[in-house]
């Protein structure tokens, strides 16, 4: 998996960065919001399909993606699953998916796709098709990756009230200042704030 850096700005297909991290910048395990004191489930679910109804690619590093395929799938069927669950675990089995690995040699889980060369590469490759947004949402490890190279178009950030005090920074290194705009912001009383940004053109 290389990392040639790239920097071209796109108006079609957007990469979008859709995780969830502490106060304190450091991943926290994936995008949906904690559990916590005043939460409205049906209000982040509502928000969570909003989010996800551009997208239908999801981009994965390999450590994410072999926890997302043993965790997801079997919850569809699971008695105990809330209809949220279920709805996302068949969103999961359904969607396309793009893991981007050095160490795995192939992938079985329907719909996916392994990607052993330059994440740059195989993003512009996919921009040039028809289809709708990419969402980075299996781990920090390649949130920074795509950060560090300039591949993120947009940001649909949870940020919980929590300092996590260590783990993998979401957005890396980015090597130099980058200003955004705020697209929306939400709260959802103490559970978490919700914040859609993208790069300002330059």
């Amino acid at each position: 998996m290389t990392t040639e850096r790239r920097n071209d700005t796109h108006d079609g297909r957007k990469v979008v960065l859709l995780m969830g991290m502490g106060l304190d910048g450091f991943g926290a395990g994936g995008w949906t919001p904690p559990v916590n004191r005043g939460l409205n489930v049906e209000e982040i679910n509502n928000e969570l399909r909003r989010q996800l109804a551009s997208i239908d690619t999801f981009l994965f590093g390999r450590v994410s993606f072999e926890l997302w395929e043993k965790v997801w799938p079997p919850m569809a069927k699971q008695p105990g699953s809330s209809s949220f669950t279920k709805e996302f675990s068949r969103l999961t089995d359904g969607v396309k998916k793009v893991v981007y690995s050095n160490t795995l040699k192939s992938v079985t889980w329907q719909n996916s796709r392994l990607v052993n060369g330059s994440i740059a590469d195989d993003v512009a490759e996919m921009k040039r098709t028809e289809g709708g947004d990419l969402a980075i949402v299996g781990g920090p490890r390649i949130a920074r990756a795509f950060g560090e190279l300039g591949l993120i178009d947009e940001y649909r950030l949870w940020i919980h009230p929590t300092i996590l005090g260590s783990g993998t920074p979401l957005l890396g290194t980015q090597g130099e200042a980058r200003d955004l705009d705020i697209i929306d912001a939400k709260t959802f009383a103490a559970s978490a704030l919700c914040l859609h940004l993208r790069p300002r053109r330059r």
